[in-house]
């Protein structure tokens, strides 16, 4: 778009529904950076991309939500790390649905008694899940993994961190972060992409922003990690969690970033899934059970890999995994064939969500891989060979710093 908005149109004419995600790149990471007008770098209370996403939801004439509701219409909003999106989800008035997704989130109603409003409700909002343990132990080991960071930090804030925050940060976060330039709306459903590029086009047109210069964000530094930590709740048995926190340079190229994130997630699924030799002798011996997962995590600020368990011996779990990850190379279950039952699955998952329209939509509006999308995904994948996972792990694993917590039963 003339005023820097990405669009992105993917045509259905065999579903019934569309489904728009409009996100900026933007989330709880964003705390410091210079406002517009201004030339020094200003911090802001922590939880304030979230608290955002809440209070556009709310307009001099009520609330967005029943607007949607009004035309058919789902809606909803989430905030991460490094975005904030807003979505709609309908069968009917599409058109206007989407005008109505453009318009609330591209015009902010702040003021001081609807802040203070907000400030309650996201209080209760956090004290809500301080009692689910499987939160409270990612959370706590990202507290470890990089403490005096915006990632220690709870995306929605803390209740003293939210009370700080006026109309006024809000309008200069908003100023900042919501120029089209810094975001991108995804629409996809059986629409014909021509009128709906015009109607796009058409609703911008009417619109003036304020001339944004390249958005400055102050640096992520952490402190160095503390493993070994605990903490005690209500809980049957305990709960272990690995922490790898990636220190190894990344690359700028989107496609090896894109391979790089891909191989390292091969890389814990050779070792750890549930078709590995290791996995079935964990289980059998009770050192996890169901709850057992992992993920790798990437972003162009950072990176970092987590294994979780419901545990009796946390400590001999965390040893095995280290152990496991250090001699990965010799593994029985890191070889040429376990890689070709894993392509194949993931290229069955990846098949299968595209009849998502919310997680194609999800994909699409990340802002890691530059031009590569969602759909260059079966090409990378079927091109990865094993000796480029040895490759990009070691890259990983040469310079990971890990980070042991625990929460422990009453």
């Amino acid at each position: 778009m003339p005023n820097g908005l990405t669009v992105y149109y993917l045509p259905k004419a065999d579903y019934n529904r569309t489904y728009g995600l409009f996100t900026t790149n933007f989330g709880s990471l964003d705390t410091s950076f210079v406002p517009l007008g201004e030339s020094e770098f200003q911090t802001f209370p922590e939880g304030i991309a979230h608290f955002l996403e809440h209070k556009l939801f709310e307009k001099e004439e009520g609330d967005v939500m029943y607007k949607f509701g009004d035309l058919g219409a789902q809606t909803n909003a989430f905030t991460s790390f490094s975005r904030t999106s807003y979505l709609f989800s309908t069968r009917e008035n599409s058109y206007e649905c989407t005008e109505l997704l453009l318009d609330f989130v591209q015009k902010p109603y702040f003021t001081k008694e609807n802040v203070e409003k907000e400030q309650g409700i996201i209080q209760q909002e956090i004290q809500m899940y301080q009692d689910d343990s499987d939160w409270r132990l990612f959370a706590g080991l990202l507290e470890k993994m990089y403490p005096d960071s915006p990632l220690a930090a709870d995306i929605a804030g803390t209740p003293a961190t939210i009370n700080a925050i006026t109309a006024d940060d809000l309008y200069k976060n908003y100023e900042v972060f919501y120029h089209p330039k810094n975001m991108n709306l995804f629409l996809t459903g059986p629409f014909d992409i021509e009128m709906m590029s015009d109607f796009v086009r058409s609703n911008q047109a009417k619109k003036d922003f304020a001339d944004l210069a390249e958005i400055q964000r102050k640096e992520i530094k952490a402190s160095e990690p503390i493993s070994g930590e605990s903490l005690e709740l209500e809980v049957a048995m305990p709960k272990f969690a690995l922490g790898l926190r990636g220190e190894d340079q990344l690359s700028s190229d989107s496609k090896t970033l894109f391979k790089y994130k891909l191989a390292n997630q091969l890389f814990l699924d050779l070792l750890f899934g549930r078709t590995s030799q290791r996995y079935e002798e964990l289980y059998n011996s009770g050192l996890i059970d169901d709850s057992f997962g992992f993920s790798f995590d990437l972003d162009k600020r950072f990176h970092f890999a987590v294994l979780t368990a419901d545990t009796e011996n946390p400590q001999i779990l965390g040893q095995t995994l280290q152990e496991a990850i250090k001699s990965y190379k010799i593994d029985r279950d890191f070889s040429e064939e376990h890689l070709d039952l894993l392509k194949r699955e993931m290229l069955g998952d990846y098949f299968s969500s595209l009849n998502s329209l919310e997680y194609i939509a999800n994909q699409f509006s990340s802002e890691i891989y530059g031009d590569l999308t969602f759909f260059d995904f079966p090409e990378i994948l079927k091109g990865l060979s094993l000796s480029e996972i040895e490759k990009f792990a070691d890259q990983f694993i040469s310079e990971m710093k890990k980070v042991e917590f625990t929460i422990l039963p009453k």
